[in-house]
């Protein structure tokens, strides 16, 4: 009875000096960790800021268990918040707190039953022809003496976490094209006039425009309607030697019908990976190169056929070199 009595007093004055000694531990914590990648910078922003691209980085989510549930609400605006549920990983969410476009983002991270949050944030700086990108994490650790052993292996365990993401967001954002304001977005659709016809490839894209255009307008102007944006033409398919389905259309106020060749439409619109082209319209291959390398890296799926909008009237502007062309590819 003596023995148990001394091993009871020595395990309650063992757990005194531990939870002493726990609070003479720091009670907050701070992890830091950082990365070069080079790339365009609003490419690499992206791909942190929106909560859909956090499966390809993510150090998570090639460990998340198969119960998980994920729910990403909103885009890369402050607000945007990332929900999930599951047996192993619990409940939790992780919101955006303050945005700098393409400088900073902010988050605050909890748990269920956890009243501590943790502050998460990264910097996006310039070095040489890099970005700077650093990942942080601190917090309060509270009075739970558990909490403040924890504190010292913190720094240890989410900071491999922290390395080994930013190593998957430096080889994603490195695969992606360097072209810069690629974008996936929501293009808005609406009523319209078009023609649809087959043309060579070598010499017929230009004359079908040349020609549909002043006639859809004109169309349009003679029955009552209010052309509404500016023309655009749809790409059913694309072979360099032979022949292209195409679409030439212009947006409208309000819908109008069609007459023979002309047909009523919508114009094309929805979720799509779209980036402006500056230049002569020989050029735009450019950004279709960028456009579809960005969908293949990214493991997007097409929804459809790709569309350009013709942003300058070259009769207008002269210069060519100013011509804007908005390149669309519609994907899911």
């Amino acid at each position: 009875m003596k023995i148990l009595k001394k091993v009871i007093i020595w395990m309650l004055v063992l757990i005194g000096i531990l939870i002493l000694v726990a609070y003479l531990l720091p009670g907050t914590y701070k992890v830091e960790r950082s990365t070069l990648i080079k790339g365009d910078r609003g490419m690499v922003f992206s791909m942190v800021c929106d909560f859909d691209n956090w499966k390809l980085w993510s150090p998570w989510s090639a460990t998340e268990d198969s119960t998980v549930v994920i729910e990403n609400i909103g885009a890369c605006e402050v607000g945007a918040v990332q929900k999930w549920d599951g047996e192993e990983m619990g409940k939790g969410e992780i919101k955006i707190t303050e945005l700098i476009s393409g400088e900073k983002i902010l988050w605050e991270m909890g748990f269920e039953g956890c009243s501590k949050k943790m502050l998460i944030g990264m910097t996006f700086e310039t070095e040489g022809d890099e970005w700077l990108v650093t990942w942080t994490a601190e917090g309060d650790l509270g009075y739970n003496p558990l909490y403040r052993y924890y504190g010292l292996m913190i720094d240890s365990d989410l900071g491999t976490e922290y390395e080994n993401g930013l190593k998957s967001l430096k080889e994603l954002c490195e695969k992606l094209p360097d072209y810069p304001g690629i974008e996936v977005t929501t293009f808005p659709s609406g009523p319209g006039l078009s023609v649809k016809d087959s043309v060579k490839a070598t010499e017929g894209i230009g004359i079908f425009l040349e020609k549909n255009y002043p006639f859809l307008f004109a169309y349009a102007i003679k029955y009552g309607g209010i052309p509404a944006g500016h023309p655009y033409a749809i790409y059913y398919n694309w072979d360099p030697e032979g022949m292209i389905l195409m679409e030439a259309g212009i947006p409208l106020a309000e819908p109008l019908e069609g007459k023979n060749e002309i047909m009523a439409v919508q114009t094309p619109g929805g979720k799509v990976v779209k980036a402006s082209h500056y230049g002569a319209y020989d050029e735009s291959y450019i950004v279709h190169e960028a456009l579809n390398k960005y969908i293949m890296v990214l493991k997007m799926e097409y929804a459809g056929a790709p569309w350009e909008v013709y942003v300058t009237d070259p009769i207008d502007e002269p210069d060519t070199s100013k011509w804007e062309t908005i390149v669309c590819y519609p994907v899911r």
